[in-house]
């Protein structure tokens, strides 16, 4: 594998009021809607994969580009149907920052984080263990 500075996650979340039959109609629109849209972004390593009431997806990116981000989720809100509720997450491998798409009719939201060892010494507060 080449230099990808960017590992993207996503989750789609289907509707439980869909029938068997529109489900499996919609996932194999949406794969193939998700998969063009994510080469066009130039998205390498593609993985779709049904998971019952979800689809999941993983995929690489040569560089980190919030502006790339930004037309990936404008390209998914424009074909992701009422029925699926969607999730992306980019993340930069030497962990520097995360960006989180969260997909609603008709658009999107965004919510960034500075992970990076310097937010880690000043401005991050971690909860311990779970008893």
């Amino acid at each position: 594998m080449g230099m990808h500075d960017c590992e993207i996650f996503g989750h789609m979340l289907y509707s439980p009021d869909l029938s068997y039959n529109e489900l499996y109609a919609l996932e194999a629109n949406l794969i193939d809607e998700l998969r063009e849209a994510l080469e066009q972004a130039g998205a390498e390593h593609v993985d779709l994969t049904a998971q019952g009431d979800a689809l999941r997806m993983q995929c690489v990116l040569v560089r980190y580009e919030e502006a790339a981000f930004h037309s990936l989720c404008d390209a998914v809100a424009a074909f992701l149907p009422k029925s699926v509720q969607g999730r992306l997450l980019c993340v930069h491998k030497d962990l520097h920052v995360v960006h989180l798409y969260c997909f609603f009719e008709n658009g999107w939201k965004e919510a960034a984080m500075d992970i990076s060892m310097r937010a880690c010494h000043t401005d991050c507060t971690l909860p311990g263990p779970q008893e």
